[in-house]
């Protein structure tokens, strides 16, 4: 079996190209599909069982472990299996809330500048409110920070 460190740099590969909490939570749900297979493995790889049963980030993280013959023996891959859901556990979520629907590349320009910035893996959990004006409100390890100028606007349309 691959040693700690190994390890969490294939978990990595697999979180790299994640950046939406929405994309975090498929590969939760893949994992507890594979779980769930691991038991009933028949002929065949697993990347070619799981193939059209979940995402296609897992199957390819699962299709490279592979054919790099670093995916653990089934007697293994539960506990590889459950170290990768903890891996994911620990990845932030930041909640940003914003005034319009935000196209893929600015979440992932968003979550590419977060992780840069907070120096660690993050992933974005985007929300519109159409009252937001010119900013954006920001939701991390339970604090709540507003950006936008709407409290502004509204302040001063009070003092005319």
């Amino acid at each position: 079996m691959q040693n700690v460190e190994n390890q969490k740099v294939s978990f990595r590969s697999l979180v790299d190209g994640i950046f939406a909490a929405d994309q975090l939570a498929r590969i939760r749900d893949d994992i507890r599909t594979i779980s769930a297979m691991a038991f009933k493995v028949g002929a065949g790889s697993l990347s070619s069982q799981i193939k059209t049963k979940v995402g296609s980030s897992m199957y390819l993280y699962i299709l490279s472990l592979e054919k790099e013959n670093r995916l653990p023996a089934a007697a293994s891959l539960g506990y590889f299996l459950s170290e990768l859901a903890g891996f994911l556990e620990g990845i932030d979520k930041i909640t940003l809330t914003v005034a319009f629907e935000p196209s893929l590349d600015f979440q992932k320009e968003i979550a590419l500048w977060l992780e840069k910035n907070l120096g660690r893996k993050v992933v974005c959990d985007f929300a519109v409110d159409e009252g937001i004006i010119g900013g954006l409100v920001i939701e991390y390890h339970g604090k709540y920070k507003d950006f936008s100028k709407a409290q502004e606007i509204e302040s001063r349309m009070r003092s005319v």
